[in-house]
């Protein structure tokens, strides 16, 4: 229940920030609910210190990709108090730690496995969670013919998300619906096909390039993990049209130059040089983007690393993403997957089709370099496949 409540803190936390606790969050209750909620992460990461201190818990290694998040975090969090926005930098970095030490502390304990699993539940409830609260806009563009670049509104004035963000939910419903609509072998299982076919309608509702891309990812390794189905005869058909009609013909208008064109991210990566030039070894400290770039947003997770963390903090966070596919690679995750019991193999594969997207969208969106949905996805997944490889090894 410890990493449960830690977890639901963490979520209650997305979607506000500093900017929301002003003397205005005491005019009426909605603004105070999102200042408070904006301390929910640092409340869960003075509970996660309080706990390692009491239990004398031993900061995480080099050896799995906690340990390099972690080493990410501590250089971005050194270099924040030389930020131009001491305390803003400050916060990000507070709110970055929290997860991280989170899943440590569930990877310090008993029955991890189980209780990791229990964490990646709390993901996919949320997601399935914040997935409904955007259905009446879903329901609304989709049939009020609206064009794609517009903002989705969460319900009760807890923010809006734009179409990219929509997408990757909606790609984590397919992957979690499509697993265990394909792995389980009850009845029940036709129950998924709904959220299935909802989450397909919103991934090209939104025309995400990124989500396509991922669509892409996620569908090789599922036939890579599962082999041949019959399932995969109508699935593939269905996922080639859905790339083809919103990412060609209504993304793209049936062009491909369109189709890879980077709508602007280049310009923002090139102001982002100069600045990581000003201080290449360490960077700026947390949320640096927004500070030095006029509240732009980095759209790449490496040069987002650098921002944050200069070369230094680069070198922790690239082997952060990409120890976990050495792992996968090493361990000949993809193969063993179908040798696992029934509780974890729908996790597992879950899991690996999560950081395949996520590594995928790491080059056009910054995943997993600063707090926010991507991380919170991302990191239990990674200690999920690290410990279950780690374990059939022992």
């Amino acid at each position: 229940m410890f990493s449960i409540l830690l977890w639901f803190m963490l979520w209650g936390g997305l979607f506000t920030g500093p900017y929301n606790v002003t003397g205005e969050m005491f005019s009426n209750p909605l603004a105070f609910f999102q200042g408070a909620r904006a301390f929910m992460p640092l409340l869960a990461l003075y509970i996660c210190l309080m706990w390692m201190l009491l239990k004398g818990a031993k900061v995480p290694s080099l050896s799995n990709p906690v340990g390099f998040f972690l080493y990410y975090c501590f250089v971005g969090i050194a270099v924040s108090f030389f930020s131009p926005e001491k305390l803003t930098a400050l916060y990000w970095g507070g709110a970055y730690l929290a997860p991280v030490l989170a899943v440590w502390i569930v990877l310090s304990g008993k029955d991890i496995l189980e209780r990791i699993r229990k964490v990646l539940s709390v993901n996919y409830a949320a997601s399935i969670f914040i997935f409904i609260l955007l259905l009446p806009d879903i329901y609304n563009y989709g049939f009020g013919g609206k064009m794609r670049f517009m903002f989705y509104e969460l319900p009760f004035g807890l923010g809006e998300m734009r179409a990219n963000g929509v997408a990757r939910f909606a790609l984590v419903l397919i992957i979690i619906s499509g697993v265990r609509l394909i792995s389980k072998k009850t009845v029940w299982r036709y129950i998924w096909a709904a959220p299935l076919i909802l989450s397909t309608y919103t991934l090209m509702q939104t025309q995400s390039r990124t989500a396509l891309l991922g669509l892409v990812v996620v569908g090789v390794l599922l036939v890579y993990i599962m082999g041949l189905r019959w399932q995969f005869f109508f699935l593939g058909p269905a996922a080639a049209y859905v790339l083809w009609r919103a990412g060609f013909q209504q993304r793209a208008h049936g062009s491909l130059e369109r189709l890879v064109d980077l709508t602007g991210r280049q310009f923002t990566w090139q102001q982002a040089v100069v600045e990581i030039k000003k201080s290449p070894f360490l960077g700026w400290g947390f949320h640096a983007d927004r500070i030095l770039l006029d509240s732009q947003h980095m759209h790449n997770s490496y040069l987002h690393a650098m921002m944050h963390g200069g070369i230094v903090g680069l070198v922790f966070f690239v082997a952060a993403v990409f120890s976990i596919w050495y792992v996968i690679l090493k361990e000949n995750v993809l193969r063993r997957i179908k040798d696992a019991d029934e509780a974890n193999r729908p996790f597992l594969i879950e899991s690996v089709l999560i950081i395949g997207f996520f590594t995928s969208r790491s080059f056009f969106e910054s995943t997993a370099a600063f707090f926010g949905v991507d991380l919170l996805l991302f990191i239990p997944a990674a200690a999920y496949i690290y410990v279950w490889a780690k374990k059939r090894n022992a």
